[in-house]
């Protein structure tokens, strides 16, 4: 887990190693959601839509193991 402050300006500083291991790249475009009380960043997909869709099912089936396993 990576440690970073939010400027004055609300901006935050992607580590390089982390930007690298996703292919983020200057000029990309990121999507940020809230799950929970989280955030999650992540470089535009070329269909946004889909991802949406499949982030849903992601939290979809964490909550299903929550509950299987009775947390």
């Amino acid at each position: 887990m990576e440690e970073a402050k939010i400027s004055s300006k609300g901006q935050l500083v992607i580590p390089k190693y982390l930007r690298d291991a996703v292919g983020m790249k200057a000029g990309d475009t990121v999507m940020i959601s809230k799950l929970d009380e989280k955030l999650m960043i992540m470089k535009k997909p070329a269909d946004p839509a889909k991802a949406l869709v499949n982030s849903g099912k992601e939290a979809a089936l964490k909550n299903i193991r929550r509950e299987i396993k009775g947390e």
